[in-house]
């Protein structure tokens, strides 16, 4: 995907074309894209620029769904969906990460603090557990963020 400021070029990799897609909302959501991500389920795309926010849109027809969603008080450059594509983590430069709700737009968590660099990596991994525990814990780079059906869902972060 890439931007000119009124609309975003998705490359299709399975047919080699592109498609010009016109995202609707303000340009400055659009200039200066530092991170893209697209849901699993092919429906959503969430972005974020220099403006600390982030976006989500639909992917078919560019229509700004929810955003600017904004916590982070730097620029953002890691931006992920969840395996059910509910969910998008944001990491940022101001070293907190965010989890918003891709069904709502609202902040689900955070921020999480105490990272000692800027965040330029985050992801979803579901790992099984017995646990019956639904509170956030910590440890060197793994945050849980909700139990559900036995799966608890986990933030990983990258420095």
């Amino acid at each position: 995907m890439t931007s000119d400021g009124s609309s975003s070029s998705i490359w299709s990799v399975d047919s080699g074309r592109i498609n010009n897609v016109p995202f609707e909302g303000n340009s400055e959501n659009l200039v200066g894209i530092r991170s893209v991500s697209i849901s699993p389920n092919g429906l959503l795309v969430a972005t974020a620029s220099k403006n600390r926010a982030v976006m989500i849109w639909q992917a078919e027809n560019g229509k700004l769904l929810y955003g600017p969603l904004v916590g982070h008080t730097h620029e953002i450059h890691a931006l992920n969906f969840s395996a059910d594509s509910k969910m998008v983590v944001s990491g940022s430069d101001d070293r907190n990460v965010w989890v918003w709700s891709a069904e709502t737009g609202e902040s689900i968590h955070g921020p999480m603090e105490g990272h000692t660099a800027s965040v330029k990596g985050v992801c979803f991994r579901c790992i099984l557990t017995y646990s019956d525990s639904e509170s956030w814990r910590e440890s060197d780079v793994i945050y849980q963020s909700r139990r559900e059906a036995g799966c608890q869902r986990y933030v990983l972060i990258a420095y």
